[in-house]
């Protein structure tokens, strides 16, 4: 993954306690249920929209599907979680 500065932290945490780090890779197995997802910062004044995508499908030696869209979550309040926010799509 290409160096990036974050403007805002988030916590992405798979129910079987994977916490998703930058750069780090997971089986499709340990990552087969949806993660609940952190917005931590600014204030619930502030709001921010999840794209949740899979770049190489079906997997990095083939990816000939290419990216996939799993989900788009907007009007996440600051300060919570994806729940709170609007699922304008929901695909696995």
């Amino acid at each position: 993954m290409d160096y990036f500065t974050p403007s805002i932290k988030m916590t992405v945490v798979y129910p079987n306690n994977k916490l998703v780090s930058n750069g780090h890779e997971f089986f499709p197995s340990a990552v087969a249920s949806k993660p609940r997802v952190e917005i931590h910062g600014g204030d619930l004044r502030s709001f921010f929209t999840l794209v949740m995508t899979d770049p190489d499908v079906p997997g990095p030696s083939d990816p000939f599907l290419r990216e996939h869209l799993h989900w788009i979550v907007t009007d996440i309040p600051g300060t919570t979680d994806a729940t709170f926010g609007k699922y304008v799509r929901e695909c696995h």
